[in-house]
C-alpha cells in the first residue's frame, strides 16, 4: 500500500537539520488530535520502501513516540516551536492508560520535573499540562512519587563570562590597585565553572518537592500567559531577546538571571491526582528533610493551602482537590487544624488549614450582618470579611470544601474543632444562599454531624462517621474534569 503523507513526514522528526525537525513537528502535532486519521501512526510499527521498520539517520530505530519525547528537550531557543509542537502532541495522546505508559517512563517524568523547576524554561506551563494528564492513571503517579531528581536546573549554562573572568585572573598583575578584586572575582568565576563540570555529584531530592518550588514560584505569573497562543509569543519574544545588544544579568551562580514566565498552576492538578494514593497523603504531612518541623511551611500542605482563593481556577481548583484528598488521612486531622483558643496550644506545628477552608466559603455582605460575637469566634483571618468578597463561584469546589469539613468530622477533635471555632456560622450562611441541591444535601449533612451529642465511643473515635464522601479513588473524573487538558 501507498504511504500516507503522514507517514512520509515521520522520519523528518529525526531529521540532523533542527529547521526539518520543526516543519515535521509541526506538521505531526495535528494527526495527535483525536478524530486524526492519521492517529495510528504513532502506534503502529511504520516500514519504510523495502519494507523494514523506519530508522533514524545514525541507523537506530524509529519509535515516533520516542522521537518526540527527545525533540522535548532540545535546548536551543532557535528550536523552542519544536518544543512546543513536541509538548502538544504528547498532552494530546496521553489520553488512555497504555499511551500514557509509553510517554511517562521514570526518564522522561524525571526530565519533566527538571525542566518545569528551572525558571529559565520557556514552555514549562506545556510541560505542568502533561505532566497534569500523566498522572491521572495511577501507575504514573506512583512513579512520580518514587522518584528523586537532581538538585539543579535542567539548563546548563557554562558562561563564556566565567571563563574570561577565570583567565583574567591567571593574568592579572599584582601590582594594580584592583588586583585583589580581580583575584577574588576570577577564584568564584572558576569555582562555578568546576561546580558545573561535577554537577552529576549534586545531592538528590524528591521530585514533589522541586515541582513544589516552582509551584511557588509560578504563584505571581499572570495565569493567561499559559494560553496556547500566549506561548508562542514567549517563544518569539525570547528570540527577540537573544538578538538584542542589551547584556544580560549573571547571577552568582553563573546563570542568566531570568524571571520565570511559566504560572505552573496545572501543579496544582497534579498533587491533586498523587494525593489519591495513600503515599501521595504522606507526602503532603510529613515534614520535609532539612525544615523546621514547627514552621507551616516545612510541610508541603503548608505550603499549598494558601492558594484556595487564588484568582486561577486551575490553580484553586486543584488546591481544594488535594486538600480534600488528604484530609482522608484521619491521623493527620491533629497536624492540620490549630485547637481553638481556649484550649491550652501543645508544642505543635504551626499549621491550620482550617481558615483556608471556610474562606472561599464566605460572603463578606452576609459576613457583616452576622453578630460580632458569632463573628470573633472565626479564626481570625475569616474575622471583618471586606464586604467585597464574594463566595467561591464554581459549584463544584464549593461542594469539595463542604466535604473537606465533612472529612474533619470523622474524627472527635475534628469535631470540636469546628464547633468551638465558627464553622457552623459559615456554613449557615452558605446553606441560605446556596442553589445547588447536591452541596445543601452536603451543608445539612455537616450540622448534623455538628449539632449532634457525642458517645463515649464517638469521643474516641472507635464509632466510624458516615459522612458520605467517596473516597479519593473512587472518585471518577467528574470532580476534576476541569483540570484535564484534553486536546492542544
Amino acid at each position: 500500500m501507498p504511504k500516507s503523507a503522514g507517514q512520509e513526514l515521520i522520519p523528518f522528526l529525526a531529521d540532523f537539520n533542527p529547521q526539518v525537525r520543526q516543519l515535521a513537528m509541526s506538521h505531526v502535532v495535528s494527526f495527535s488530535a483525536k478524530g486524526s486519521a492519521e492517529r495510528h501512526l504513532f502506534t503502529d510499527t511504520l516500514l519504510d520502501d523495502d519494507g523494514k521498520p523506519l530508522q533514524r539517520p545514525d541507523g537506530e530505530p524509529l519509535d515516533v513516540i520516542d522521537q518526540i519525547k527527545r525533540l522535548c528537550r532540545d535546548q536551543p531557543v532557535c528550536i523552542h516551536l519544536t518544543v512546543h509542537d513536541a509538548f502538544s502532541a504528547l498532552i494530546n495522546l496521553c489520553d488512555n492508560a497504555a499511551m500514557a505508559q509509553r510517554i511517562g517512563d521514570a526518564e522522561f517524568l524525571a526530565f519533566l520535573v527538571s525542566y518545569i523547576g528551572d525558571s529559565v524554561s520557556l514552555l514549562a506551563d506545556l510541560a505542568c499540562m502533561l505532566l497534569s494528564n500523566l498522572t491521572k492513571f495511577d501507575a504514573i503517579s506512583a512513579r512520580l512519587l518514587e522518584l528523586e531528581v537532581e538538585d539543579r536546573p535542567f539548563y546548563s549554562f557554562l558562561s563564556p563570562l566565567d571563563l574570561q573572568m577565570s583567565l583574567n585572573g591567571m593574568d592579572a598583575d599584582p601590582s594594580e590597585p584592583d588586583y585583589e578584586e580581580k583575584k577574588k572575582k576570577a577564584e568564584e568565576a572558576t569555582k562555578r565553572i568546576a561546580d558545573s563540570m561535577h554537577a552529576d555529584a549534586k545531592a538528590k531530592l524528591p521530585a514533589l518537592v522541586k515541582l513544589l518550588r516552582a509551584f511557588e514560584e509560578g504563584a505571581t505569573v499572570e495565569s493567561s500567559s499559559a494560553s496556547g497562543a500566549n506561548m508562542r509569543n514567549r517563544i518569539e519574544a525570547s528570540k527577540k531577546d537573544t538578538a538584542s545588544d542589551q547584556p544580560v544579568q549573571i547571577g552568582a551562580d553563573g546563570r542568566p538571571q531570568v524571571k520565570r514566565r511559566a504560572n505552573c498552576n496545572f501543579l496544582a492538578s497534579v498533587f491533586a491526582n498523587v494525593t489519591v494514593l495513600a503515599k501521595g497523603r504522606e507526602f503532603f504531612v510529613t515534614s520535609m528533610e532539612g525544615a523546621d518541623a514547627h514552621v507551616a511551611d516545612a510541610y508541603p500542605i503548608g505550603r499549598i493551602m494558601v492558594y484556595t482563593e487564588h484568582a486561577d481556577l486551575i490553580r484553586r481548583g486543584g488546591v481544594i482537590s488535594a486538600l480534600k484528598n488528604i484530609l482522608f488521612l484521619k491521623t493527620s486531622h491533629k497536624l492540620l487544624l490549630a485547637p481553638p483558643p481556649s484550649e491550652p496550644h501543645e508544642d505543635r506545628p504551626a499549621l491550620d488549614i482550617l481558615p483556608y477552608i471556610l474562606m472561599p466559603l464566605i460572603d463578606g455582605k452576609e459576613l457583616a450582618k452576622v453578630d460580632l460575637e458569632d463573628q470573633e469566634s472565626l479564626p481570625e483571618a475569616c474575622q471583618l470579611v471586606d464586604e467585597d468578597k464574594p463566595r467561591e463561584k464554581d459549584s463544584a469546589l464549593r461542594l469539595m470544601l463542604i466535604e473537606s469539613l465533612l472529612l474533619l468530622c470523622t474524627s472527635h477533635y475534628g469535631r470540636e474543632c469546628l464547633r468551638k471555632r465558627g464553622a457552623y456560622i459559615v456554613v449557615r450562611e452558605a446553606h441560605l444562599a446556596e442553589p445547588k441541591e447536591q452541596i445543601t444535601e452536603a451543608i445539612v449533612r455537616l450540622v448534623n454531624l455538628l449539632q449532634r451529642e457525642e458517645s463515649e465511643s464517638s469521643k474516641n473515635d472507635t464509632e466510624p462517621m458516615d459522612v458520605q464522601v467517596p473516597d479519593a479513588d473512587e472518585q471518577g473524573d467528574e470532580a476534576d474534569d476541569d483540570l484535564v487538558v484534553e486536546e492542544l
